[in-house]
């Protein structure tokens, strides 16, 4: 119900909303700085809202559209887009390509950071997303869906452990450490899209 209490009959909730997270967010907000959808937050006194707290340990980042479409959100001179729609990982890269970009392909601990950030954004518990990293060609042979080289990895304790002989697809936001985690290809989860590195 509006404030003024008359019956809603229109809603435009962000992915993942509402979710009533811990049981404490009673009230909404008009987020203007990400896709102009809805946010539940927590309830404060006197109406004032104070947003969402970051998990402790992990820094704020502010997402910008900078030159990208709308969206996608820009990082390091490339356009990330977070799909929230459960893919196989080759039908998410699939998705990526008919947007002209691939599975996000990650060089650093900031470009990490960043796209942690992105699906933080839209799916405030954190699940699990695919990456563009797989060894489908060649076992244990990382190889990045835009055919960049691997030099950056972050895998979680005991990863990649290609559990069962069928994991060759690479996933972020696995177990407690929330870091990379080799998977089955044929299962659905979310996805992060990217635009090509740049040339330098």
């Amino acid at each position: 119900m509006w404030s003024d209490g008359s019956a809603v009959d229109f809603v435009y909730w962000g992915i993942g909303q509402p979710d009533n997270h811990a049981g404490e967010e009673d009230c909404v907000h008009f987020n203007t700085t990400n896709t102009m959808q809805l946010y539940v937050v927590s309830l404060v006194l006197l109406g004032v809202s104070l947003g969402l707290a970051s998990p402790s340990g992990l820094t704020e980042m502010r997402l910008e559209r900078g030159g990208c479409p709308m969206f996608w959100y820009s990082f390091n001179h490339r356009c990330y887009k977070y799909v929230a729609s459960y893919m196989t990982w080759a039908d998410a890269e699939l998705y990526c390509l008919s947007q002209d970009a691939n599975l996000v392909s990650i060089y650093s601990l900031d470009e990490h950071n960043f796209v942690k950030a992105l699906i933080r954004n839209f799916d405030h518990k954190e699940g699990r997303t695919w990456i563009g990293l797989s060894d489908l060609h060649k076992e244990r042979a990382w190889m990045w869906s835009d055919g960049y080289p691997v030099g950056f990895t972050l895998w979680n304790n005991g990863e990649p452990n290609n559990a069962g002989g069928k994991e060759h697809c690479v996933e972020v936001n696995w177990d407690a450490q929330k870091n990379w985690n080799d998977r089955p290809c044929s299962e659905s989860v979310a996805s992060v899209c990217a635009t090509r590195k740049p040339v330098p």
